[in-house]
């Protein structure tokens, strides 16, 4: 069973998981939230800008984004230009992990994200990624 991960003054950094498919946000999620963080969902870019903006008035932020580059609606790179263009936080950019599907992907340099991690993956490699972008 994984241990969950100890962080600063017991709070658990936020996780935005954005993803068009229900069953790898429940299961990235419920992931998460076994390794002590606390996920969010949403299922396409704009929602994913949308959720962003409202937990910033509460003054939180992600600390890292796991980002699907093809959904209906805003894809992947649509909302990390977004992302970047709208930024008005005194805290830093989110790291990004990309999370795809596509046979070819893009070097995680080129879209500048932190990692692309290709589907089918092993939760644990997601995680170590995570882990990795919060210590």
């Amino acid at each position: 069973m994984m241990q969950p991960q100890q962080h600063e003054q017991g709070c658990q950094p936020l996780v935005l998981v954005v993803d068009d498919n229900p069953a790898i946000r429940d299961m990235v999620s419920w992931a998460l939230e076994m390794d002590g963080y606390e996920p969010a969902e949403a299922a396409e870019g704009q929602e994913a800008l949308n959720w962003i903006q409202c937990i910033s008035r509460e003054g939180r932020y992600p600390a890292v984004i796991l980002l699907d580059l093809a959904m209906p609606g805003m894809d992947g790179q649509t909302f990390l230009a977004c992302l970047r263009q709208q930024w008005e936080s005194p805290q830093p950019l989110p790291g990004v992990i990309v999370i795809t599907a596509a046979r070819q992907s893009p070097e995680a340099s080129s879209l500048g994200v932190e990692r692309v991690i290709i589907k089918p993956f092993h939760v644990r490699d997601l995680l170590d990624a995570v882990r990795l972008l919060t210590a």
